[in-house]
């Protein structure tokens, strides 16, 4: 018998690829023998590396989701000639976009999985219903499941050991235990004060920690606002790791503390304590997804709008507060 095909649609974000492991990782367990690829920007490739449960991985930038370089459509009908060429049985698409819908529905494939809501269900034949409620990995292990997938367990999959980890090995030599702020976002409305920012760094490494700045290549003044601000030395991150050589440094750090951000999954995924900064997004939905380790979301009171001045009302004690209940130590 002619194991199954399975296309994973997810040619996105970094965050939103990460968020989606534990449905793929659920759907190989389920079905061993199937053949799975997954559809990724070729910016969200890295998170993917060393993964088994994946037989291989089609690089796709889609224009409307490329935030680098010179985004073109030239690409896209050969890649729906060749996608369709492969003849899968099933396609999942994680995405609500009604962009996204009308691409993938351009991709063949024998049963497609979406969620049921009214600007994308059209492209599907087979849905889910989408839970604003729940965490958005539930909502992808539900998609799943719907396609006879076993989902009692939710497992990250990310494999830091793939690279080489020397270099954090070298920069945490002779540190004191570290605690990362991730401080930047791509966003204006999940920014919080820099003053505030310092502040907490600076009450952290008064308490013999090392702190440490997390930030993209394109971030490093935002870095910097911090770092002048303080009275305490912090390390910057920016432009020294890969992507899954930061997970491997966050695996050897005691906490991470981060506004709504990429970084504030990938501590969620590797399990360490998290304290996450909420303005905007839902925490319901996009917080840190639960784990053996602590889980402490900052935002907002319920009457406070969540728009672009949420994140100003979240005062620097409340995340002070938050950091001293983990009990860390040193």
């Amino acid at each position: 018998m002619t194991p199954q095909k399975f296309l994973i649609f997810r040619p996105d974000h970094l965050g939103d690829m990460l968020l989606t492991t534990p449905a793929i990782y659920a759907l190989r367990k389920t079905y061993p023998e199937a053949h799975i690829s997954v559809l990724s920007g070729s910016w969200a490739a890295p998170i993917l590396k060393g993964n088994p449960d994946l037989n291989d991985i089609l690089l796709c930038n889609l224009p409307w989701l490329d935030r680098g370089g010179k985004p073109s459509w030239r690409p896209l009908p050969r890649m729906i000639g060749q996608i369709r060429a492969q003849n899968f049985d099933h396609i999942f698409n994680f995405r609500i976009a009604a962009k996204a819908a009308a691409f993938s529905r351009l991709l063949g494939g024998q049963i497609r999985w979406g969620f049921d809501v009214n600007k994308s269900s059209w492209a599907w034949n087979k849905t889910v219903p989408f839970d604003p409620a729940r965490h958005v990995v539930d909502n992808y292990m539900a998609l799943v499941k719907a396609a006879g997938v076993d989902t009692a367990s939710v497992r990250f999959r990310i494999f830091p050991e793939t690279e080489a980890l020397s270099p954090v090995d070298q920069l945490l030599n002779d540190l004191p235990p570290a605690v990362v702020l991730g401080v930047t976002s791509g966003r204006p409305d999940k920014a919080w004060i820099a003053s505030r920012w310092a502040c907490l760094a600076d009450h952290i490494a008064e308490q013999g920690f090392q702190i440490l700045l997390n930030g993209g290549p394109s971030e490093s003044a935002e870095i910097e606002a911090v770092k002048t601000l303080m009275t305490h030395k912090a390390i910057s991150l920016v432009g020294k790791f890969s992507l899954l050589q930061f997970a491997g440094l966050l695996k050897k750090c005691r906490a991470m503390i981060t506004i709504d951000s990429f970084p504030m999954h990938m501590a969620a995924a590797v399990d360490i304590p998290t304290i996450a900064i909420m303005g905007a997004n839902s925490s319901q939905m996009w917080g840190p997804y639960p784990g053996a380790y602590p889980r402490i979301i900052v935002e907002p009171p319920e009457e406070i709008p969540r728009d672009d001045k949420a994140m100003a009302t979240i005062e620097l004690n409340r995340v002070v507060e938050a950091f001293d209940s983990l009990n860390l130590g040193v």
